[in-house]
């Protein structure tokens, strides 16, 4: 968030406050909310100042509002480079793709599912995995790794801090076998 979307969003929770004790005094019996707006509304002139700033609030309001849909809208991609001319991002889907085509090519890999966590040092992936239990746990995992984090450095030109791995349930045709 830049300086002036803060600043915007500080005058826009500052009016709120202001207004929600306005509100509240009035709710309580307080006299001077409303005898303050009976004030403001008095004459044409004030009537006509009183509309200036409320429009210059709803425009406010809609900037600080539509700044938090555009914010929610980056955080489901990852930026990959920012040249002068722009960011070029990628989303997470699209990383989780990249995960399933450098998994492919990983004989006795059975199921996984990824979860990504960016970090200043890069991505962190984490892998939730059935592999086939006549390989080895340690010596695929360190297989895995290696290729997934290559994979999504080489094609997605995305840096890689981590890639852990959770292998469960390895063997499902037991499990049904004794159940």
């Amino acid at each position: 968030m830049n300086i002036l979307q803060r600043c915007l969003f500080f005058v826009y929770n500052l009016l709120m406050v202001i207004v929600s004790a306005a509100a509240a005094a009035a709710a309580l019996g307080r006299p001077e909310p409303v005898s303050y707006i009976n004030l403001a509304l008095s004459t044409p002139q004030n009537r006509l100042a009183v509309g200036l700033v409320a429009t210059i609030f709803l425009v406010l309001a809609l900037i600080v509002l539509l700044t938090n849909f555009k914010m929610e809208a980056k955080t489901n991609s990852i930026v990959v480079d920012s040249t002068l001319a722009g960011d070029i991002s990628i989303t997470i889907p699209a990383i989780k793709a990249i995960i399933v085509k450098a998994l492919r090519k990983i004989e006795g890999v059975k199921e996984t599912t990824s979860v990504i966590n960016n970090s200043p040092e890069g991505l962190i992936v984490y892998l939730h995995m059935m592999i086939n239990p006549d390989y080895s746990v340690p010596e695929m995992s360190k297989s895995i790794q290696t290729v997934v984090k290559q994979y999504l450095e080489n094609t997605g030109g995305l840096k890689v801090a981590e890639v852990k791995i959770l292998v469960d349930d390895m063997n499902v045709s037991s499990k049904k076998a004794g159940t």
